[in-house]
């Protein structure tokens, strides 16, 4: 639907701008020119997902006693608790009711930037949830992806090459070591695309001539201005916190004028 994304790019133009006039107003106090940049992402975040869902950020628990580190951007079910204390802010933060976990990064040029958000995804990937949540799926390797919380980073820039940050994300996790599993999902890049960590190819839902060994592993898509929708139809296909009993209809209004476009 063209009116749809004519709108979300014009919400691309918004949150890039209110990135750069973070670092004016918030100038002298780097948490505040955070803060600002978070909320950009979190407006934008709740525009797509309003009440009863709620967007906040913090560490999460999962029911095993694991914390996550502070995530700046958490889109919580309808199931979670309401758990809002007298500053407006939730006290607590389960991981059966996270749908999304999203940590923002102005830029990813920058390898400590880089790294310290893949360390965070990690403390977001150890965590559990403790229900099943998908209806008649019996791949085990799904239904462990399902008891995880997906991790995005968002980010207006990556190196020249995008090449070079997958391959910094290929070797920070090669060197730690990391489980396939625990790693990131997807990595937004305003204006740019989508960074994807297809982690087992029947999980790949493009039409291709890829081989299997192919459609798994790191894609960079190409969604250039339309990157937001990426990001929606990324958050849409993601395994939520509760078992959805109808489709999701984003998809029809993303992808009706992309499908053929996007570069797999």
């Amino acid at each position: 639907m063209k009116e749809f994304l004519d709108v979300l790019k014009l919400e691309a133009s918004e949150i890039q701008n209110r990135f750069l006039r973070s670092s004016i107003e918030g100038k002298g106090t780097s948490q505040e020119v955070s803060d600002f940049r978070e909320h950009a992402v979190q407006d934008f975040v709740r525009r797509y997902y309003p009440f009863p869902y709620q967007i906040s950020k913090g560490g999460i628990y999962d029911s095993y006693g694991n914390r996550s580190d502070s995530i700046d951007c958490l889109i919580l079910h309808p199931n979670h608790p309401h758990t809002i204390n007298s500053h407006g802010k939730h006290s607590l933060i389960v991981a059966d009711g996270v749908d999304a976990a999203i940590e923002v990064k102005p830029s990813l040029a920058s390898k400590k930037e880089l790294e310290r958000a893949l360390i965070q995804g990690i403390s977001v990937k150890k965590l559990r949830r403790r229900i099943d949540t998908l209806l008649l799926e019996n791949r085990q390797h799904v239904l462990n992806l399902s008891k995880q919380i997906p991790y995005f980073i968002f980010s207006l820039e990556a190196k020249k090459d995008v090449k070079g940050t997958i391959n910094e994300i290929k070797t920070f996790y090669a060197e730690n070591q990391t489980a396939v599993i625990d790693q990131l999902d997807v990595v937004v890049i305003l204006n740019k695309g989508l960074i994807v960590n297809y982690k087992y190819a029947d999980l790949y839902p493009w039409k291709s001539n890829f081989t299997n060994e192919q459609k798994a592993g790191w894609l960079f898509e190409e969604w250039g201005e339309n990157s937001l929708a990426g990001f929606l139809y990324n958050l849409d296909r993601s395994f939520g916190a509760s078992a959805n009993i109808t489709e999701s209809y984003l998809k029809y209004y993303l992808l009706s004028q992309l499908y053929n476009s996007i570069p797999v």
